[in-house]
């Protein structure tokens, strides 16, 4: 006896219902999904990171603009008008120091500093998170040190400037330190909120371990 066709497609469509049903129940599919159900602190957290970052950008813009026009400036009064200037070299030399580690902090802002892939792949997507959150710890104690360094050597720097004061400037290693260490603390942060809410959190929120 053969089945009405009509029939056959009603059956395969409430096939497929239940497999999309059942995909939206398990957890390490609703993680990638869109965060309709994203906890409330989970969400005051990541805006606080994302203004973070676009304060970083604007430095960055500024920064970098400033070191092209430097350079372009030496360039131009060094090789047409044979003007040896020394202030620039200073002003460039900073100018990359601030770079770096404006770049450095916007990088852990966008959770790509350290990553575990080789590792994070073999793990459950729970397991995941947890490495995200011991990473975020070891990267803090680490940007502690760093900042700690930071300041001794702020605190150890010369007096001689042409353009920025040295104990001002290198205040940009202990800064970018310390906003390296938000960044982590604060999306380590989100994924413990969304452990403690027993979710996953979305792969785009937290430092990545992909």
């Amino acid at each position: 006896m053969t089945k009405d066709p009509s029939q056959t497609s009603g059956e395969d469509q409430e096939a497929e219902g239940d497999d999309s049903s059942s995909a939206a129940s398990d957890p390490s599919t609703s993680s990638t999904s869109a965060t309709g159900n994203r906890p409330e602190l989970a969400g005051k957290l990541l805006l606080i990171d994302t203004a973070i970052g676009f304060v970083e950008q604007a430095f960055l813009v500024v920064v970098l603009f400033s070191l092209i026009g430097v350079g372009t400036y030496q360039f131009i009064a060094s090789h047409l008008f044979d003007i040896n200037s020394t202030w620039p070299f200073e002003a460039l030399r900073y100018l990359v120091f601030f770079t770096a580690m404006g770049g450095a902090a916007l990088s852990a802002q966008k959770g790509r500093m350290i990553s575990m892939d080789f590792l994070a792949r073999k793990l459950p997507a729970k397991k995941q998170v947890i490495l995200r959150i011991g990473i975020a710890g070891f990267v803090m104690f680490a940007c502690f040190l760093l900042f700690k360094g930071g300041m001794y050597v702020r605190n150890s720097a010369g007096t001689e400037y042409e353009v920025f004061k040295p104990g001002t400037a290198l205040l940009a290693l202990p800064v970018g330190a310390a906003l390296i260490g938000v960044h982590y603390m604060l999306q380590a942060l989100v994924d413990a909120v969304y452990l403690a809410a027993g979710q996953l959190p979305p792969r785009e929120e937290g430092p990545q371990a992909h």
